[in-house]
């Protein structure tokens, strides 16, 4: 291992066990696949390390490090958060985060399929939200994307912070329409989407091709640097 190279694989966190080990699952696999690279988490909100203080910490080691966000789109992390830590050392770059990817729609449709959602069923891509443009945006590209696998249509809605909301959403995608949870794993939100009366999939979770895409996506990270 280069401890002159790191990757810091960040998340939203969560308090839900499930959803937590989903990303330390995530970390361990890209550490696999990445053996020369330090890999670790950090996160956002709720769990600790905050990407702060693992950023920090690299940079006192002048470790030549790549976050990639372990985030279905762009959006305030991403703005602000993220990008307040690149800023804070030239040592420090970031990567685009996962979504959106012809990857996480194959996941998708394969997460779909396994909860019984025949191809011709109308699908509402559930999202978390957010209040920024471009995150809302990503989320109707990661629609068109998964739309391209289907023969029934697919719409975009949202948990919070934008509109459609998933409940108006499936209303208006008529009888027998089913979610398709754009999240990366368990936790408040896809709760909540469980209380729905319709087929629910679920999240993204713990497949390999997840960490191939973060495995990607910290190549491209080490262009810019």
């Amino acid at each position: 291992m280069h401890p002159d190279r790191a990757l810091v694989v960040v998340a939203h966190g969560t308090d839900n066990p499930s959803g937590q080990a989903t990303v330390t699952w995530l970390r361990d696999r890209v550490a696999e696949l990445l053996p020369d690279v330090h890999v670790v988490d950090a996160y956002v909100d709720v769990q600790r390390p905050r990407l702060d203080e693992v950023v920090d910490a690299m940079v006192r080691k002048q470790s030549r490090t790549v976050i990639v966000p372990a985030l279905l789109s762009t959006g305030y992390h991403v703005e602000v958060d993220i990008a307040r830590a690149v800023e804070s050392s030239e040592l420090v770059t970031a990567a685009p985060p996962l979504g959106p990817h012809p990857i996480l729609a194959a996941i998708l449709q394969d997460r779909l399929s396994a909860a019984g959602v025949i191809p011709d069923e109308p699908v509402v891509l559930a999202a978390a939200g957010s209040s920024r443009a471009s995150g809302v945006a990503a989320v109707w590209r990661q629609a068109e994307l998964l739309a391209a696998l289907r023969p029934g249509p697919v719409t975009a809605a949202f948990l919070s912070a934008a509109e459609p909301r998933v409940p108006e959403a499936l209303e208006a995608a008529g009888s027998g329409a089913a979610v398709a949870s754009y999240l990366l794993g368990h936790g408040v939100f896809h709760d909540r989407l469980r209380g729905l009366e319709a087929v629910v999939s679920e999240p993204i979770g713990e497949d390999p091709r997840l960490a191939e895409l973060v495995r990607e996506r910290y190549s491209r990270g080490r262009l810019s640097q």
